[in-house]
């Protein structure tokens, strides 16, 4: 069940809850992640928002949050029972972005970006931790065909754990990184 609201022309607000079951999914192996195991036992249910647009002339946003209970329904394994959390799966994720024009040639941008703790895989026995990453950027458009941007993706050099493969193969987040573009339109 969902719902938009458009708050203005250029400003809108939607949200979402919802219940899924799934069925005919692989699983990967907690214990040994060469093996995967076909689960029909997967529920999740949950709310998502989204807030999207222009404030005003040279300020726009785009942020949402998102809640989620994701689980086993059944045991299927030793390892995989009734009730374990879905690897990878946080309950909580919010992100923001903002950007503002300072002027006709230059714009700043900052965002965050966070999730709650989860478990790695379905024998819930890893927990990835939470996180809350920073980014900024900014824009320079000296003229309608021609744009720079500086973008600095984990402004404070958080240090934090992206994603997984397994219990003891995890991934870490980007540590601060830097990227200059430039585009151009013909």
């Amino acid at each position: 069940v969902g719902a938009k609201w458009e708050i203005s022309p250029s400003l809108s607000f939607t949200t979402a809850v919802y219940r899924l079951d799934h069925g005919n999914v692989v699983v990967r192996d907690p214990l040994d992640p060469t093996v995967s195991h076909l689960v029909d036992a997967e529920r999740s249910s949950g709310l998502e928002t989204e807030l999207n647009g222009s404030l005003t002339d040279r300020w726009t946003i785009h942020g949402g949050y998102a809640y989620q209970q994701a689980e086993i329904t059944r045991s299927l394994s030793a390892i995989i029972v009734a009730g374990a959390r879905l690897g990878q799966v946080p309950k909580h994720k919010f992100s923001l972005w903002s950007k503002y024009e300072l002027s006709r040639t230059w714009g700043a941008g900052l965002g965050v970006i966070s999730q709650s703790d989860g478990f790695v895989a379905t024998d819930n026995a890893v927990l990835l931790p939470g996180f809350i990453r920073v980014d900024a950027a900014v824009f320079f458009t000296p003229n309608p065909r021609l744009r720079a941007q500086l973008n600095v993706e984990n402004l404070f050099d958080e240090r934090y754990f992206a994603s997984a493969h397994s219990n003891n193969n995890i991934l870490p987040g980007s540590p601060r990184a830097l990227r200059v573009a430039v585009t151009t339109r013909f």
